[in-house]
């Protein structure tokens, strides 16, 4: 078994297996609004420490980010696999978020209301230009991978549709329930932290 930690949680990860699963299974804070097509991205996360132990970015991943956001470690969590033995620590996109935004509100110290607000607004705006560059090319891209029945209905059978509900249930509980961690008023101690976390998990 491999060791994944997504937003701070230590989970068990089996080879082969997506991030988007393994976090869906757990009740991790991550969307999946097409349920792993690859369409919504809202299973966006950022690597932090153990990138060398997943796939490497996906054709369908290159379509949606940026070569740049995949060098910072920006991953599909429906796209990104187990692969080696080593600990995988990753945020996903929706809980930073969520952090940031609790952070306006809450300013961790050392920070202010002003700080945070600007922080999350790079943040939004960041994502929207990064969609809005490769439009529409894209989004046709991704159709053609995807296939039109598919992101029609992405379920494909009952089954799935009510698997869906019941995962989306755990994580709304979940997160509903989670303290909300304040971010980092340096971003690279986060980064530090994984790291070491990472490093001492593989001694």
């Amino acid at each position: 078994m491999t060791t994944v930690t997504i937003n701070d949680v230590e989970m068990e990860a089996r080879p082969g297996e997506r991030l988007l699963d393994i976090a869906r299974r757990n009740g991790a804070h991550i969307g999946f609004v097409c349920d792993g097509t690859g369409f919504c991205q809202t299973c966006k996360l950022k690597v932090l420490a153990g990138s060398e132990s997943l796939n490497p970015p996906t054709e369908l991943e290159k379509t949606w980010i940026p070569e740049q956001r995949l060098q910072e470690g920006w991953r599909l969590g429906c796209q990104a696999a187990v692969r080696g033995r080593g600990p995988v620590v990753a945020l996903t996109n929706a809980e930073e978020l969520r952090r940031q935004t609790f952070a306006v509100f809450n300013p961790p110290p050392g920070t202010n209301v002003a700080d945070n607000v600007s922080a999350l607004t790079r943040n939004i705006l960041q994502q929207n230009i990064d969609q809005i560059a490769g439009y529409p090319f894209n989004m046709l891209n991704a159709v053609s991978r995807i296939g039109l029945g598919r992101l029609i209905n992405p379920w494909q059978s009952v089954e799935r549709f009510n698997q869906w509900l019941s995962d989306t249930a755990k994580v709304i509980d979940q997160t509903l329930r989670s303290p909300v961690p304040a971010p980092s008023a340096d971003p690279l101690d986060r980064v530090r932290a994984a790291a070491a976390d990472a490093r001492r998990a593989s001694e």
